[in-house]
């Protein structure tokens, strides 16, 4: 449909903003359908707002409010954080090293401890019921020959896995380990480790084959002692 210059009446091109001929101004006006469809959002929106119980100037506030929606992660965040904090207040709590030693290393590190402190019980710990009926006196005198100012450590520097299908025939017939201690034992490593004796200012280390195995779930030194 043309339109034409409301002031000198001169045919306008479709979509001219002003008249080519007087320069007069065009007024746009907005088609039936955009003013129909926009009337029918604005009804929906009405109609949605009412249904919840909104009013527009609540519908305000929600959009003025929206970016206090990620408060609910935050306080997720919070969630995930306290295992966290538990694990490092067990890590001052205990050590890093107790937390991450494996097992198998427990009757080593009793072992060191026996020797230090001079502490038959605690010898008794690192190995099976068995030996530990075994430690006389006079064995007890013998282990622990040694002045007092002195520091023995025992540092592992590396282990083999014993098969459990080889586990008793290698501990019979290798390390002459006693047959009801291999067939109960349930796992067992070889461990390589460094032993070293400090005293009067001196040190000496000596490489040293360890034994261990688990028996009636405990690990215990069988070889080596």
């Amino acid at each position: 449909m043309a339109k034409f210059c409301s002031k000198c009446g001169n045919e306008l091109k479709e979509g001219a903003r002003f008249c080519s001929v007087c320069g007069n101004p065009v007024k746009q006006v907005q088609s039936a359908q955009s003013a129909a469809t926009a009337e029918t959002n604005e009804e929906r929106q009405g109609v949605f707002s009412q249904q919840q119980g909104f009013t527009a100037q609540d519908m305000q506030y929600q959009q003025m409010a929206g970016s206090a929606a990620p408060v609910k992660k935050n306080k997720n965040l919070w969630l995930l954080a306290i295992p966290a904090a538990i694990l490092v207040i067990l890590l001052v709590i205990f050590g890093i090293k107790a937390v991450l030693s494996p097992a198998y290393l427990k009757p080593v590190k009793y072992m060191e401890k026996a020797f230090n402190k001079q502490d038959i019980d605690l010898m008794k710990k690192a190995v099976p019921d068995e030996y530990a009926e075994w430690m006389t006196d006079d064995i007890v005198d013998y282990m622990f020959d040694l002045d007092s100012d002195y520091k023995i450590t025992i540092k592992v520097t590396d282990k083999e896995k014993i098969a459990k299908k080889d586990l008793e025939e290698t501990l019979i017939d290798d390390y002459y380990v006693l047959d009801s201690i291999a067939e109960d034992a349930k796992a067992g490593y070889i461990l390589e480790a460094e032993a070293t004796l400090k005293q009067d200012g001196e040190k000496d280390t000596q490489d040293i084959t360890l034994v261990v195995v688990k028996v009636d779930g405990k690990w215990v030194i069988v070889s080596g002692l």
